[in-house]
C-alpha cells in the first residue's frame, strides 16, 4: 500500500527532493499510477521544473484521456498553438459518462481554456457550472464560518494588544490577505534575500490557537488572558519550535497562510520582532480569481459561491479594520495593482517597512528563486512581474455578480 500520508508530510516540511525521490522509487514497481504521477506534476511545479510538469500532465492524460484534474493543470502550459486542438480533446470527455467530480474539472479546465481564447461568456458559463456542481456535490455551510468570525470579533473587541517583552525572537514576517491578492508574489520578492526563509503557507500559528486558547472550537477571552497575565502559553516558541521550522538556521522567516490575518491581535502581543504585511487587490479581479480556482482545500469551498465570497471579504476587512483601530502599527498595506504597475517604488516600500538589506536585487526575484511554491501562483510567481496581469478579469464583469 502507498504511504501518500508520508509523501504528503514531506511535501509539508518543504521536503520536496525527498518527496520526490519516493515518489520516483514507488513508480519504478507502478508506474501507471494517477495519484502518483499527479503528485510528481506537483512537485515540478512547486519547484519551477514546468517542462517536467507539463510531460507528467501529458502522460497521465495519455494513461487515462478521463482525467480531468491532469487536464486542468495541463493547460497552463500549453502554447497558443496547442490550446485550439486541445478544445478538441475537453470536447471529446463531454461525451464520456465520468462522475460528477471529474465533471467539475472538465468544467473548470474547459472555463480556462476559452478564457484563453478570449471567448469570455463561454468561459464565464463554464466557471459557473463548474462551481454549481462543485457546491452540489461537496457542500459546505457558510453559516459556521459567518459564527467563526463573530467569535473572533467579539473576542478581540475586548483585548488590548499591547506586546509584551521577549529578547532574541526570530523577525517573522507574516504575509496576509485574501487568497489570490498577491502573496506568494509578494513572499517571493523578499526571497530574493538570502537570509529569509520562505516557509509558504504553514499552519503553525492557526494549530496552536486551536490547541490552546479555544474551547469546542470557539477562541475563549479567560483563556488567552490567563496566557497573557501568566506567561502559561509562550506562542512564538510554540510556533517557532514546529517541526516544519525547528531546523530553519535563518534569523527572518516569512510565513503566508492568508488565514493568519484572524490573528493579528495575538500576533503583536506574543511576537517581538514582528512585521506583518496586507495584501490587497482589486476586489472584483480578486474575486474572480478565487471563483475561477478550482482548490483543493475544503476550508476554501466558500469560493464555490459568489455571495460567500463577498461574505468572507466583508468579514476580512472587519477584522483588518479592527486591528487598525486597535492601534497595530506594524502592519503595511500592499495593493496588488499598484505593485505591477510600479514595482520599483512599492518593492522599496516593503524593503524599508521589513527593514531588510538592500543589498539584494530584488526586482529579479523569479531569477534568484529556490524555494518550492505549492500554490496556485506558482506560474506567476516565478516569472518577472507582468502588468498584463493588471486588471486580468475586466472581460468578465459582464458576467459575474458578486453582490
Amino acid at each position: 500500500m502507498i504511504n501518500f500520508e508520508k509523501i504528503n508530510q514531506l511535501i509539508k516540511q518543504n521536503k520536496f527532493l525527498d518527496a520526490q525521490k519516493l515518489i520516483k522509487n514507488l513508480l519504478n514497481s507502478d508506474e501507471r499510477n494517477q495519484d502518483l504521477l499527479l503528485q510528481l506534476a506537483g512537485i515540478y511545479r512547486s519547484l519551477g521544473k514546468f517542462d517536467k510538469a507539463k510531460e507528467t500532465y501529458i502522460k497521465i492524460t495519455q494513461i487515462d484521456e478521463t482525467n480531468t484534474t491532469a487536464h486542468r493543470l495541463l493547460i497552463d502550459y500549453l502554447e497558443k498553438e496547442e490550446i485550439d486542438n486541445y478544445e478538441k480533446k475537453l470536447d471529446k470527455i463531454k461525451s464520456i459518462d465520468i462522475s460528477d467530480k471529474k465533471k467539475v474539472e472538465l468544467f473548470f479546465s474547459l472555463g480556462i481554456l476559452n478564457e484563453k481564447k478570449k471567448k469570455f461568456e463561454i468561459s464565464a458559463n463554464y466557471f459557473i457550472e463548474a462551481n454549481k456542481l462543485k457546491r452540489k456535490i461537496v457542500p459546505f455551510n457558510f453559516i459556521n464560518l459567518q459564527s467563526h468570525f463573530e467569535n473572533l470579533k467579539i473576542v478581540f473587541k475586548k483585548l488590548n494588544f499591547d506586546k509584551k517583552k521577549f529578547q532574541n525572537q526570530k523577525k517573522i514576517i507574516f504575509i496576509i490577505g485574501l487568497p489570490r491578492s498577491g502573496t506568494s508574489l509578494v513572499e517571493s520578492i523578499l526571497g530574493a534575500n538570502k537570509n529569509i526563509y520562505p516557509a509558504g503557507e504553514i499552519s503553525n500559528l492557526k494549530k496552536i490557537i486551536r490547541d490552546n486558547f479555544t474551547i469546542d472550537g470557539s477562541l475563549n477571552y479567560e483563556k488567552i488572558m490567563q496566557s497573557i497575565n501568566n506567561e502559561k502559553t509562550d506562542l512564538y516558541s510554540l510556533y517557532i519550535n514546529h517541526a516544519n521550522l525547528k531546523d530553519v538556521n535563518l534569523n527572518i522567516i516569512t510565513d503566508k497562510n492568508t488565514e493568519n490575518f484572524k490573528f493579528l491581535g495575538l500576533i503583536n502581543i506574543f511576537f517581538e520582532n514582528v512585521k506583518i504585511i496586507n495584501c490587497i487587490r482589486d476586489p472584483f479581479e480578486n474575486f474572480c480569481s478565487l471563483y475561477k480556482t478550482n482548490f483543493n482545500s475544503s476550508a476554501l469551498n466558500w469560493t464555490n459561491s459568489m455571495k460567500e465570497i463577498s461574505l468572507y471579504h466583508k468579514n476580512y476587512f472587519q477584522l483588518i479594520d479592527l486591528w487598525k483601530k486597535k492601534k497595530i502599527n506594524n502592519i503595511i498595506d500592499i495593493e496588488f495593482e499598484e505593485l505591477l504597475s510600479n514595482p520599483e517604488d512599492v518593492i522599496e516600500k516593503l524593503i524599508d517597512f521589513c527593514d531588510l538589506d538592500k543589498n539584494y536585487n530584488y526586482i529579479d526575484f523569479y531569477k534568484l528563486i529556490t524555494s518550492p511554491i505549492k500554490t496556485a501562483s506558482a506560474n506567476q510567481a516565478r516569472n518577472p512581474i507582468n502588468k498584463n496581469y493588471l486588471f486580468k478579469y475586466k472581460k468578465f464583469k459582464d458576467y459575474f455578480d458578486f453582490n
